[in-house]
């Protein structure tokens, strides 16, 4: 698992600077709507962006992540978790400081911060039945990194890497 993880970084990773001849600038009163799944667990994300200055956006963020060990092969026992994040996220968008110029890759870091709403589940190979580990709301900090790809006008694909509703999600971006 350690391997895949580290191998989907690396892509992500290869595919920014191979793909970064030129950027997307994100300009002050873009909005943009991001609608992504997780690659490596089972996730969906979505967030809102409004550019408040040239390369700087923040907006609210909603994600969703389940794991089931059953799927597993060889694992005793079946463990599960679901996890329900909300919040809120902003982004700086860095093709103006790498001079990359216009019309094709924007990438962009960004943090979220919010509320974390956690359910661990183990059930036993026993007849003990379910088990329930905790229910939880913590606060949550989730750094991110990706590029948004146009596709069209309003049309972008996304990927993204670090902590969220995946370790790696893609999807869809739409201006408005």
């Amino acid at each position: 698992m350690k391997n895949l993880k580290f191998s989907a970084l690396l892509f992500a990773l290869v595919a920014l600077v191979s793909f970064s001849s030129q950027a997307q600038t994100f300009k002050r009163g873009d909005k943009i709507l991001n609608a992504g799944i997780g690659l490596l667990y089972f996730g969906a994300y979505a967030n809102a962006e409004f550019a408040i200055e040239d390369n700087i956006g923040i907006g609210p963020m909603v994600g969703y992540t389940y794991f089931n060990s059953g799927l597993l092969t060889g694992y005793s026992g079946d463990y599960s978790y679901g996890q329900f994040r909300v919040g809120a996220r902003g982004a700086y968008h860095l093709g103006d400081v790498l001079n990359l110029g216009d019309n094709s890759i924007d990438p962009y870091v960004a943090v979220g911060a919010g509320l974390l709403f956690d359910r661990n589940n183990y059930t036993y190979n026993t007849n003990t039945g379910n088990v329930t580990y905790g229910t939880r709301t913590t606060i949550f900090i989730n750094p991110r990194a990706g590029a948004r790809f146009p596709l069209s006008n309003n049309l972008s694909g996304f990927g993204e890497v670090g902590w969220g509703a995946s370790w790696v999600t893609a999807g869809v971006s739409f201006g408005f």
